[in-house]
């Protein structure tokens, strides 16, 4: 696939990673701390990368294996169920297989998050329970290599909440987001994600987007997940998230032209391109590139009196990015134009 060659490229030519690879058991923490954590990271600017979806399986992905070896430290948050996920300490193992490699500046940050760090390093309670389980599925050498790790990762620096330091959980935020910027020499690490993908869903079937997120995923890119019409989300905050994107595909159907907030994304899209190697790429969606070039039929612009002043630069942007080299999909299959 050229476009994931292209972002392969660019990813090397600028030694592009991320900030901090997260750690944690999702039903414990997956929306409520750990969202707020990442949530903290990525308003700072440090890279944050989070786990939204990736296939799960007897081992963890190479898309995860990836992340975080491009991931300058790791944050791991121990909860109280951490133990029970075999993901979970199989991602431990390749944090601290990070942590012990030639250059050694792989650092970790243990967050103990309603458990207690002895609970940890001497796996007692859930954890004890945890593994004892484990034991019948993945044979004792497997739970002995995990309680090594458990043992190493809960004896280092790291924070505990609550306590009489961090009774609050937005103290206990700042103090992860804190260490994370010093450990990164307080310099900003913009991209959290590979691939922004911008589309309506007007016309777009769900089954496509479903089906081209899974393609990233089995490919190991990281994407950000939303959808350009969603009401919730805000202008300034696509505007951040195509920031902190390496690259785009952008999907023109039909009533792509229609919507002003796919229209605004698609000219932010292009002005990072011209400033940053950020990689296009054109998805021609059920419709002709000629007319999308020239504006033609459906993919002419329908605009509110409101939206006039920008009517030249999203004209503009939609013929320069639609003469981009792109995928062309029509009822018979796609085809490289």
């Amino acid at each position: 696939m050229a476009f994931a060659q292209e972002a392969s490229a660019s990813s090397a030519s600028h030694d592009f990673k991320y900030g901090a690879f997260l750690s944690f058991h999702g039903k414990d923490t997956r929306t409520t701390f750990t969202a707020d954590l990442f949530h903290a990271l990525q308003t700072a600017k440090l890279g944050p990368f989070m786990d939204t979806g990736l296939e799960r399986g007897k081992t963890i992905t190479s898309g995860l294996e990836k992340a975080i070896e491009s991931s300058e430290v790791s944050i791991i948050v121990f909860s109280k169920n951490y133990a029970s996920s075999s993901w979970c300490l199989d991602e431990l193992l390749k944090i601290l297989q990070q942590h012990h490699s030639e250059t050694k500046t792989h650092e970790i940050l243990p967050l103990f998050y309603h458990v207690d760090p002895s609970v940890v390093r001497h796996q007692k309670d859930s954890y004890g329970a945890a593994l004892a389980a484990h034991e019948s599925t993945h044979g004792e050498e497997k739970v002995e290599q995990w309680k090594k790790a458990l043992n190493e990762c809960a004896h280092l620096f790291g924070y505990t909440f609550p306590n009489a330091d961090y009774r609050f959980r937005i103290d206990f935020i700042d103090a992860a987001v804190k260490w994370t910027r010093e450990k990164l020499g307080n310099r900003e690490t913009v991209f959290c994600y590979d691939v922004f993908v911008s589309y309506t869903s007007e016309d777009i079937p769900t089954q496509f987007i479903q089906n081209l997120y899974a393609t990233l995923r089995k490919s190991g890119f990281t994407y950000f997940e939303g959808e350009i019409n969603r009401k919730e989300n805000t202008v300034s905050e696509f505007d951040a998230t195509i920031n902190q994107s390496r690259s785009s595909i952008i999907v023109f159907s039909r009533s792509y032209s229609y919507s002003p907030w796919c229209l605004h994304q698609l000219a932010k899209i292009f002005e990072y391109s011209k400033t940053k190697r950020h990689v296009i790429l054109p998805v021609f969606y059920m419709v002709d590139k000629e007319n999308v070039i020239k504006q033609k039929d459906r993919m002419s612009i329908e605009l509110d009196e409101k939206y006039k002043g920008q009517f030249n630069l999203w004209r503009e942007s939609i013929k320069a990015v639609a003469e981009l080299p792109a995928i062309s999909i029509s009822r018979g299959g796609a085809t490289p134009r």
